[in-house]
Parts: C-alpha cells; sequence; structure tokens
C-alpha cells in the first residue's frame, strides 16, 4: 500500500515537472521570438503567446513595467476603430493589407508603444511629488464625461463599437494617464514660470479674432488639446467643472470683453459663451474655448524622458535617450515613416 501511495506521489511529480518543464521552453521560445526576432511570423507567434505569458516590453526606471499585450491589445483597438469608421467618405482611405499597409500599422504600433511609456513616466514622476489619482476620483471624471455627452449606455455602446473596450477600459487606458498628466502640469507649471512662447501663441490666435475669422477655424489652428478637434465646443459646464480661474471669469462676475485672454495654472484660455441656462437654480453655460498649454510642462517632461532609464525589450524597437523616444532599429523603417509622413496622401492611419 505504501509503495502504491509513492508510486502515485512520483507519478504527479513527473507530471508537474513535466508542466513546468514545458512552461519554461514555451516561454524561452516566445521570448526569442518576442525580443530575438523582426521577422512577421515570429511577431504574430509572439503575440498569440503573449496573451498568456506576461512579456515586458519595457522597464522603466528600473522597477515599472509595460507589458506587450497591452501594447497588442491598444493596437487592436485603433485597427477596432479605423474599421468602424465610414473614412472614405471624408476622402481618406485606411488600408493594412498591403505591404506599405503593414509598414504603416508598424508605425501605429510604435506610436502606441511611444504613449504607453510617456504615460508611465507621467505617473512615476506624478507620485514622486506625492500626486495620487484615487477611483472614486476616476469615476467623478468620467460620470462628468457621461453627463455631458450622452446616456451611460449610448456611451458605453460607442467605447464598443468603435474601439472594443468596456468603460473599465477606457478608464484605464484613456482618463487615468489624462488624470495623472493634467495634475503634473499643475505643480510644474506652478514651479516654472516661463510661459512666454505660450502667450504668444495666444495673442496671434486673439489677433485673427479680432481680424474676423471664425472661432472653431482659430481653435483648430491654434488651441492645444481634445477642444481643438471640435472647433473649441466645450458643451454645456457647471461652475464646478471648470478650472478656478473661469469660474472666477463666468460664474462669479459679469463676463470678460470679448475675445480676454485669461490665464489658468494650465495655460492661456480665449473663451465664449454660445448660450446659457438653469438647472435646479445653479448657472449652466455651453463654452466654446481656444486653449493654449503652458508651453514649460512639454519641455519640462521631454527632459525627464532624456534622464529616465528606459529599457525597450522588442526586436526591431530602441529608446533614443536623446530625444526621449521610442524609435525604429531598421533603418529602412524611419526613412519609410519619415517619407510617409511627408506625403500623406489623405491616408488615415498618419493623420491620427
Amino acid at each position: 500500500m505504501q509503495e502504491q501511495d509513492d508510486e502515485k506521489k512520483i507519478k504527479l511529480s513527473t507530471v508537474i515537472y513535466a508542466i513546468l518543464i514545458v512552461l519554461v521552453v514555451a516561454i524561452g521560445v516566445s521570448s526569442v521570438l518576442a525580443y530575438g526576432t523582426d521577422t512577421a511570423v515570429g511577431k504574430k507567434i509572439a503575440a498569440k503567446i503573449s496573451k498568456a505569458v506576461p512579456f515586458p516590453a519595457a522597464i522603466i526606471d528600473h522597477t515599472n513595467f509595460i507589458y506587450w499585450d497591452d501594447v497588442e491589445k491598444n493596437l487592436a483597438s485603433v485597427e477596432n476603430f479605423y474599421k468602424s469608421q465610414e473614412l472614405s467618405k471624408e476622402g481618406l482611405r485606411i488600408d493594412f493589407t498591403t505591404l506599405d499597409g503593414e509598414k504603416r500599422l508598424e508605425i501605429k504600433k510604435r506610436e502606441i508603444f511611444n504613449k504607453l511609456v510617456e504615460d508611465k513616466i507621467i505617473e512615476i514622476l506624478a507620485k514622486e511629488k506625492g500626486i495620487s489619482i484615487s477611483n472614486k476620483e476616476i469615476d467623478k471624471i468620467v460620470n462628468k464625461k457621461l453627463a455631458e455627452y450622452g446616456t451611460s449606455e449610448n456611451i458605453k455602446s460607442d467605447l464598443l463599437d468603435s474601439y472594443g473596450w468596456t468603460l473599465e477600459d477606457f478608464k484605464k487606458r484613456v482618463v487615468l494617464p489624462s488624470a495623472y498628466k493634467e495634475a503634473l502640469t499643475v505643480i510644474v507649471t506652478q514651479e516654472n514660470l516661463d510661459n512666454s512662447l505660450a502667450k504668444k501663441r495666444i495673442e496671434q490666435a486673439k489677433k485673427e479674432l479680432e481680424s474676423g475669422k471664425d472661432f472653431a477655424e482659430v481653435a483648430k489652428k491654434y488651441s492645444n488639446g481634445s477642444s481643438s478637434d471640435n472647433g473649441g465646443e466645450l458643451g454645456w459646464v457647471k461652475k464646478d467643472q471648470v478650472l478656478t480661474e473661469i469660474q472666477a471669469a463666468f460664474f462669479e462676475s459679469k463676463n470678460p470683453g470679448k475675445n480676454s485672454i485669461l490665464e489658468s495654472a494650465l495655460g492661456f484660455h480665449i473663451i465664449e459663451v454660445e448660450d446659457r441656462k438653469k438647472e435646479d437654480n445653479e448657472d449652466v453655460l455651453q463654452l466654446r474655448q481656444i486653449f493654449v498649454s503652458k508651453d514649460i510642462f512639454a519641455d519640462w517632461l521631454q527632459e525627464q524622458k532624456k534622464q529616465m532609464s528606459v529599457i525597450i525589450l522588442p526586436a526591431g524597437f530602441s529608446w533614443n535617450s536623446s530625444d526621449g523616444l521610442i524609435d525604429f532599429k531598421n533603418e529602412e523603417m524611419r526613412t519609410f515613416e519619415k517619407e510617409e509622413r511627408a506625403k500623406l496622401n489623405g491616408d488615415a492611419s498618419l493623420m491620427f
């Protein structure tokens, strides 16, 4: 009886060892494919295995990781977006099936990889300055967006159709990084006061408005941030939904003169009230703006990225410390990207 029990233990341990050996071999092979090859087949195999095995794609500041599966998931979301949009009606095209199309997809992958690394660097720097973003704060931001742009169900449906995202995906991939960046921007801007370039830009925007140019056109030309994409439209906002400086100018006193420049911790604003109403005895304004961020943050962040320890693991990519970004190792790909961006020719994949 004892011999049978011992034999079962031996067999069980043999099975466990065999499974571990297979796992180690799988990790080893997939690591070679992910990090040591730059072939299309290798990339596809590595992408499939990375869904089960968490490959680090980048190591930042020695203890922070970007995983390759996150790069692949974000790339799949971008592809889903292009497929869900009727871009041909706008005179734009998108085709990743050709040889050049596959190269453009690699360009998009590099951009996504860069963004993930930058977001992680911003989070590291924010935490070093004592910034912490709670789940409650993220939920508050999301609820505000839901109130501005439609019902919760409609937003969820749009995210799923356009990107294949759930609301939780949206919080993790968009809202949280944006919240860290905004909070860090405020602190860095307060510590650094040279904003001459940003001020010149907003003053030029003001001149064009005063010359009679359309507000939306000027916003698209000069404004930073997401509001520039839709002509500066901010939608309907309440007092507690805008910066303190804007509260003071539009909710707590008479409106400033037309095309007046307001300065906030984030940058310079020209704000126009399109309409106003009352909700539960509270002022609600429909606003649009031209916003120029204080350039000091972008410059400061660039310097921080150059000084940060960043190790890029996948084959085909490397960290360019002099520019603070991920670059292609392959000279042919670098040349291809430069040439494609120079000509564009209506290819939506290189425009946004």
